[in-house]
Protein backbone atom coordinates (compact mmCIF):
# COMPACT_ATOMS: atom_id res chain seq x y z
CA UNK A 1 0.00 0.00 0.00
CA UNK A 2 1.40 3.37 -1.00
CA UNK A 3 1.93 5.93 1.72
CA UNK A 4 -0.68 8.64 1.80
CA UNK A 5 2.07 11.20 2.28
CA UNK A 6 5.69 10.74 1.26
CA UNK A 7 7.07 13.50 3.45
CA UNK A 8 6.58 14.55 7.06
CA UNK A 9 5.33 17.92 5.80
CA UNK A 10 2.22 16.20 4.44
CA UNK A 11 1.10 14.92 7.84
CA UNK A 12 2.11 18.16 9.56
CA UNK A 13 0.07 20.04 6.96
CA UNK A 14 -3.05 17.95 7.56
CA UNK A 15 -2.72 18.28 11.33
CA UNK A 16 -2.21 22.03 10.98
CA UNK A 17 -5.29 22.39 8.78
CA UNK A 18 -7.44 20.27 11.12
CA UNK A 19 -6.35 22.32 14.14
CA UNK A 20 -6.77 25.58 12.23
CA UNK A 21 -10.25 24.74 10.95
CA UNK A 22 -11.27 23.38 14.36
CA UNK A 23 -10.13 26.57 16.06
CA UNK A 24 -11.94 28.65 13.42
CA UNK A 25 -15.22 26.83 14.05
CA UNK A 26 -14.78 27.23 17.81
CA UNK A 27 -13.82 30.90 17.42
CA UNK A 28 -16.95 31.59 15.34
CA UNK A 29 -19.12 29.81 17.90
CA UNK A 30 -17.43 31.61 20.81
CA UNK A 31 -17.77 35.04 19.18
CA UNK A 32 -21.40 34.38 18.21
CA UNK A 33 -22.18 33.25 21.76
CA UNK A 34 -20.50 36.36 23.19
CA UNK A 35 -22.38 38.68 20.82
CA UNK A 36 -25.68 37.00 21.70
CA UNK A 37 -25.05 37.29 25.43
CA UNK A 38 -23.79 40.86 25.11
CA UNK A 39 -27.05 41.77 23.38
CA UNK A 40 -29.25 40.16 26.03
CA UNK A 41 -27.19 40.74 29.17
CA UNK A 42 -26.88 43.98 31.10
CA UNK A 43 -23.49 45.64 31.48
CA UNK A 44 -22.50 46.95 34.91
CA UNK A 45 -19.39 48.32 36.60
CA UNK A 46 -17.78 45.82 38.99
CA UNK A 47 -15.06 46.43 41.57
CA UNK A 48 -11.86 44.39 41.71
CA UNK A 49 -11.70 42.96 45.24
CA UNK A 50 -9.00 40.32 44.88
CA UNK A 51 -6.21 39.11 42.61
CA UNK A 52 -6.19 35.34 42.15
CA UNK A 53 -3.17 33.28 41.12
CA UNK A 54 -4.46 31.21 38.23
CA UNK A 55 -1.57 28.92 37.26
CA UNK A 56 2.17 28.75 36.59
CA UNK A 57 3.99 27.58 33.49
CA UNK A 58 7.52 27.47 32.07
CA UNK A 59 8.71 30.81 30.77
CA UNK A 60 11.01 31.35 27.79
CA UNK A 61 14.02 31.53 30.08
CA UNK A 62 13.17 28.55 32.27
CA UNK A 63 11.65 28.49 35.73
CA UNK A 64 8.14 29.68 36.40
CA UNK A 65 6.00 32.59 35.34
CA UNK A 66 2.96 33.53 37.39
CA UNK A 67 -0.36 34.53 35.83
CA UNK A 68 -3.14 36.33 37.65
CA UNK A 69 -6.85 37.06 37.23
CA UNK A 70 -9.10 39.69 38.75
CA UNK A 71 -11.92 38.72 41.11
CA UNK A 72 -14.71 41.31 41.04
CA UNK A 73 -17.89 42.06 42.95
CA UNK A 74 -21.04 43.67 41.58
CA UNK A 75 -24.42 44.37 43.10
CA UNK A 76 -27.82 43.70 41.48
CA UNK A 77 -31.07 44.49 43.32
CA UNK A 78 -29.23 44.80 46.61
CA UNK A 79 -27.51 41.43 46.31
CA UNK A 80 -23.74 41.18 45.82
CA UNK A 81 -22.19 38.68 43.43
CA UNK A 82 -18.57 37.66 42.91
CA UNK A 83 -16.96 36.54 39.66
CA UNK A 84 -13.41 35.68 38.60
CA UNK A 85 -12.16 36.91 35.23
CA UNK A 86 -11.82 34.06 32.73
CA UNK A 87 -8.73 35.73 31.24
CA UNK A 88 -5.39 35.93 33.02
CA UNK A 89 -2.24 38.00 32.61
CA UNK A 90 0.94 39.04 34.35
CA UNK A 91 -0.41 42.58 34.83
CA UNK A 92 -3.91 42.43 36.38
CA UNK A 93 -5.89 45.50 37.39
CA UNK A 94 -5.31 46.74 40.91
CA UNK A 95 -7.67 45.99 43.78
CA UNK A 96 -10.26 48.76 43.95
CA UNK A 97 -10.24 49.47 40.20
CA UNK A 98 -13.32 49.06 38.04
CA UNK A 99 -14.09 46.45 35.38
CA UNK A 100 -17.16 45.99 33.19
CA UNK A 101 -19.15 42.76 33.43
CA UNK A 102 -22.37 41.76 31.69
CA UNK A 103 -24.90 39.78 33.76
CA UNK A 104 -27.96 37.76 32.85
CA UNK A 105 -31.05 39.67 34.03
CA UNK A 106 -32.81 36.35 34.63
CA UNK A 107 -29.92 35.02 36.69
CA UNK A 108 -27.55 37.82 37.84
CA UNK A 109 -25.02 35.27 39.11
CA UNK A 110 -24.35 34.31 35.51
CA UNK A 111 -22.08 36.92 33.95
CA UNK A 112 -19.02 37.38 31.73
CA UNK A 113 -16.29 39.94 31.06
CA UNK A 114 -16.95 41.45 27.58
CA UNK A 115 -13.40 42.78 27.08
CA UNK A 116 -11.89 39.38 27.91
CA UNK A 117 -14.31 37.42 25.73
CA UNK A 118 -13.75 39.62 22.69
CA UNK A 119 -9.98 39.47 23.21
CA UNK A 120 -10.09 35.68 23.38
CA UNK A 121 -12.19 35.61 20.20
CA UNK A 122 -9.62 37.69 18.31
CA UNK A 123 -6.78 35.53 19.64
CA UNK A 124 -8.52 32.35 18.50
CA UNK A 125 -9.08 33.79 15.01
CA UNK A 126 -5.39 34.75 14.81
CA UNK A 127 -4.25 31.30 15.96
CA UNK A 128 -6.68 29.67 13.55
CA UNK A 129 -5.27 31.68 10.66
CA UNK A 130 -1.72 30.79 11.74
CA UNK A 131 -2.36 27.04 11.95
CA UNK A 132 -4.31 27.07 8.67
CA UNK A 133 -1.57 28.99 6.85
CA UNK A 134 1.15 26.71 8.25
CA UNK A 135 -0.85 23.61 7.32
CA UNK A 136 -1.50 24.86 3.80
CA UNK A 137 2.18 25.73 3.40
CA UNK A 138 3.29 22.25 4.49
CA UNK A 139 0.74 20.60 2.20
CA UNK A 140 1.96 22.73 -0.70
CA UNK A 141 5.44 21.31 -0.10
CA UNK A 142 3.98 17.79 -0.29
CA UNK A 143 2.09 18.62 -3.49
CA UNK A 144 5.19 20.20 -5.02
CA UNK A 145 7.28 17.15 -4.08
CA UNK A 146 4.76 14.75 -5.63
CA UNK A 147 4.59 16.80 -8.80
CA UNK A 148 8.39 16.88 -8.95
CA UNK A 149 8.63 13.12 -8.42
CA UNK A 150 6.10 12.59 -11.19
CA UNK A 151 8.18 14.71 -13.55
CA UNK A 152 11.40 12.95 -12.50
CA UNK A 153 9.77 9.58 -13.17
CA UNK A 154 9.52 10.51 -16.84
CA UNK A 155 13.29 10.85 -17.10
CA UNK A 156 14.23 8.22 -14.53
CA UNK A 157 16.15 6.07 -17.02
CA UNK A 158 18.36 8.81 -18.43
CA UNK A 159 21.39 7.38 -20.24
CA UNK A 160 24.59 8.71 -21.74
CA UNK A 161 24.49 8.44 -25.55
CA UNK A 162 27.76 9.67 -27.00
CA UNK A 163 30.26 12.51 -27.20
CA UNK A 164 30.88 14.66 -30.25
CA UNK A 165 34.23 16.30 -31.00
CA UNK A 166 33.14 17.79 -34.33
CA UNK A 167 29.99 18.68 -36.23
CA UNK A 168 30.22 15.41 -38.16
CA UNK A 169 29.65 13.60 -34.88
CA UNK A 170 26.58 15.62 -33.84
CA UNK A 171 23.70 13.20 -33.42
CA UNK A 172 20.56 13.28 -35.55
CA UNK A 173 17.42 12.88 -33.49
CA UNK A 174 13.72 13.59 -33.72
CA UNK A 175 13.59 14.27 -29.98
CA UNK A 176 13.80 17.85 -28.75
CA UNK A 177 17.28 18.87 -27.61
CA UNK A 178 17.93 21.06 -24.57
CA UNK A 179 21.50 22.35 -24.46
CA UNK A 180 23.37 23.16 -21.25
CA UNK A 181 26.02 25.87 -21.42
CA UNK A 182 28.06 27.81 -18.89
CA UNK A 183 31.48 28.41 -17.39
CA UNK A 184 33.75 25.45 -16.73
CA UNK A 185 33.18 25.57 -12.98
CA UNK A 186 29.53 26.63 -12.91
CA UNK A 187 28.25 23.15 -12.05
CA UNK A 188 26.85 21.88 -15.36
CA UNK A 189 27.43 18.20 -14.54
CA UNK A 190 25.85 18.54 -11.09
CA UNK A 191 22.89 20.34 -12.66
CA UNK A 192 22.40 17.53 -15.20
CA UNK A 193 22.59 14.90 -12.46
CA UNK A 194 19.99 16.79 -10.45
CA UNK A 195 17.59 17.12 -13.38
CA UNK A 196 17.94 13.46 -14.38
CA UNK A 197 17.90 12.20 -10.79
CA UNK A 198 21.14 10.33 -11.46
CA UNK A 199 24.10 11.01 -9.17
CA UNK A 200 26.80 9.90 -11.59
CA UNK A 201 25.26 10.28 -15.04
CA UNK A 202 27.40 13.30 -15.87
CA UNK A 203 30.88 13.05 -14.41
CA UNK A 204 31.60 15.76 -11.88
CA UNK A 205 35.27 16.73 -11.83
CA UNK A 206 37.17 18.74 -9.23
CA UNK A 207 39.18 20.23 -12.08
CA UNK A 208 37.19 22.71 -14.22
CA UNK A 209 37.48 22.60 -17.97
CA UNK A 210 37.08 18.82 -18.28
CA UNK A 211 34.07 18.97 -20.61
CA UNK A 212 35.72 19.44 -23.99
CA UNK A 213 33.13 17.68 -26.13
CA UNK A 214 29.40 17.89 -26.69
CA UNK A 215 28.04 15.14 -24.45
CA UNK A 216 24.57 13.78 -25.23
CA UNK A 217 22.18 12.25 -22.69
CA UNK A 218 18.90 10.51 -23.57
CA UNK A 219 16.23 11.61 -21.07
CA UNK A 220 13.31 9.70 -22.60
CA UNK A 221 11.23 12.29 -24.41
CA UNK A 222 14.08 14.76 -24.89
CA UNK A 223 17.87 14.95 -25.23
CA UNK A 224 20.31 16.94 -23.10
CA UNK A 225 23.39 18.25 -24.88
CA UNK A 226 26.13 19.24 -22.43
CA UNK A 227 28.29 21.81 -24.22
CA UNK A 228 31.98 22.48 -23.49
CA UNK A 229 32.54 24.81 -20.56
CA UNK A 230 34.08 28.15 -21.42
CA UNK A 231 36.18 30.72 -19.59
CA UNK A 232 38.77 28.38 -18.03
CA UNK A 233 42.04 30.31 -17.85
CA UNK A 234 44.40 27.28 -17.76
CA UNK A 235 43.31 26.10 -21.20
CA UNK A 236 45.44 27.15 -24.16
CA UNK A 237 44.17 29.78 -26.58
CA UNK A 238 44.11 27.19 -29.36
CA UNK A 239 41.96 24.87 -27.22
CA UNK A 240 39.57 27.71 -26.38
CA UNK A 241 39.15 28.53 -30.06
CA UNK A 242 38.46 24.86 -30.77
CA UNK A 243 35.71 24.75 -28.12
CA UNK A 244 34.21 28.02 -29.35
CA UNK A 245 34.15 26.71 -32.91
CA UNK A 246 32.48 23.49 -31.76
CA UNK A 247 29.76 25.39 -29.93
CA UNK A 248 29.22 27.78 -32.85
CA UNK A 249 28.82 24.85 -35.24
CA UNK A 250 26.39 23.24 -32.82
CA UNK A 251 24.13 26.28 -32.67
CA UNK A 252 24.57 27.16 -36.36
CA UNK A 253 22.76 23.95 -37.34
CA UNK A 254 19.85 24.68 -34.98
CA UNK A 255 20.61 21.56 -32.97
CA UNK A 256 18.90 22.80 -29.80
CA UNK A 257 15.28 23.82 -29.27
CA UNK A 258 16.15 25.49 -25.97
CA UNK A 259 19.23 26.39 -23.95
CA UNK A 260 19.77 26.46 -20.20
CA UNK A 261 22.44 29.14 -19.68
CA UNK A 262 24.07 28.57 -16.29
CA UNK A 263 25.78 31.18 -14.15
CA UNK A 264 27.07 31.12 -10.57
CA UNK A 265 24.60 32.95 -8.31
CA UNK A 266 27.45 33.96 -5.98
CA UNK A 267 29.33 35.97 -8.58
CA UNK A 268 26.79 36.72 -11.29
CA UNK A 269 27.45 36.49 -15.03
CA UNK A 270 30.96 36.90 -16.40
CA UNK A 271 31.86 38.61 -19.67
CA UNK A 272 31.83 35.15 -21.29
CA UNK A 273 28.35 34.47 -19.90
CA UNK A 274 27.03 37.75 -21.30
CA UNK A 275 28.69 37.09 -24.64
CA UNK A 276 27.03 33.67 -24.74
CA UNK A 277 23.55 35.07 -24.11
CA UNK A 278 24.14 37.88 -26.62
CA UNK A 279 24.88 35.17 -29.17
CA UNK A 280 21.64 33.37 -28.24
CA UNK A 281 19.67 36.61 -28.48
CA UNK A 282 21.23 37.43 -31.86
CA UNK A 283 20.46 34.00 -33.29
CA UNK A 284 16.95 33.91 -31.80
CA UNK A 285 17.62 30.77 -29.77
CA UNK A 286 15.24 30.44 -26.79
CA UNK A 287 17.06 30.18 -23.48
CA UNK A 288 16.55 30.28 -19.72
CA UNK A 289 18.99 31.66 -17.17
CA UNK A 290 19.83 29.16 -14.42
CA UNK A 291 21.62 30.53 -11.34
CA UNK A 292 23.48 27.66 -9.67
CA UNK A 293 25.03 27.00 -6.23
CA UNK A 294 22.25 28.69 -4.23
CA UNK A 295 23.19 26.64 -1.16
CA UNK A 296 26.33 28.78 -0.81
CA UNK A 297 24.35 31.95 0.00
CA UNK A 298 21.66 33.08 2.42
CA UNK A 299 18.14 33.72 1.17
CA UNK A 300 18.61 37.48 1.49
CA UNK A 301 21.90 37.38 -0.41
CA UNK A 302 20.31 35.29 -3.16
CA UNK A 303 17.57 37.89 -3.56
CA UNK A 304 20.14 40.65 -4.01
CA UNK A 305 22.22 38.59 -6.42
CA UNK A 306 19.23 37.64 -8.56
CA UNK A 307 18.35 41.31 -8.98
CA UNK A 308 21.93 42.03 -10.00
CA UNK A 309 22.00 39.09 -12.43
CA UNK A 310 18.68 40.17 -13.96
CA UNK A 311 20.09 43.65 -14.53
CA UNK A 312 23.20 42.22 -16.19
CA UNK A 313 21.18 39.98 -18.49
CA UNK A 314 18.52 42.66 -19.07
CA UNK A 315 15.69 40.35 -18.04
CA UNK A 316 13.20 40.07 -15.21
CA UNK A 317 14.19 38.53 -11.88
CA UNK A 318 11.29 36.08 -12.25
CA UNK A 319 12.85 34.80 -15.47
CA UNK A 320 15.85 33.44 -13.55
CA UNK A 321 15.63 30.00 -11.95
CA UNK A 322 17.77 29.70 -8.82
CA UNK A 323 19.04 26.17 -8.20
CA UNK A 324 21.22 24.08 -5.93
CA UNK A 325 22.31 20.55 -6.80
CA UNK A 326 22.99 19.97 -3.09
CA UNK A 327 19.51 20.80 -1.78
CA UNK A 328 17.56 20.34 -5.05
CA UNK A 329 16.32 23.92 -4.70
CA UNK A 330 14.70 25.06 -7.93
CA UNK A 331 14.40 21.53 -9.35
CA UNK A 332 10.62 21.79 -9.45
CA UNK A 333 10.82 24.99 -11.51
CA UNK A 334 13.38 23.50 -13.88
CA UNK A 335 11.17 20.44 -14.46
CA UNK A 336 8.15 22.68 -15.03
CA UNK A 337 10.19 24.66 -17.55
CA UNK A 338 11.21 21.47 -19.36
CA UNK A 339 7.58 20.35 -19.59
CA UNK A 340 6.62 23.77 -20.93
CA UNK A 341 9.42 23.60 -23.52
CA UNK A 342 8.34 20.14 -24.68
CA UNK A 343 4.67 21.11 -24.85
CA UNK A 344 5.47 24.07 -27.11
CA UNK A 345 7.50 22.05 -29.63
Amino acid sequence: MKKLFRRREGWVGVIGLVIGIGMLVFAIWYLTDTLTKDDKYIRIEATVVEIATVRTHDSEHGGYKYLYAEVVEYTVDGKTYRKQNNSSSTHPKKVGSKMTVAYDPQNPKNCFFPSSNYTVSVLMFVLSAGFTAAGASCLSIEVKERKMEKSLAKIQNAQFITSAASKEQFIETEKPVIAICGKSNVGKSSFINMVTNRKKLAKVSKDPGRTRLVNYFDCGNFIIADLPGYGYASVSKQEKLKWARLMEEFFAEKRAQHVFALCDVRHGPTADDLQMTEYLYHNIIPFTIIATKADKLSKAAIGRQVQSIATAYKCGADDIIVTSSQTRQGLDKVLEKIELILSNI
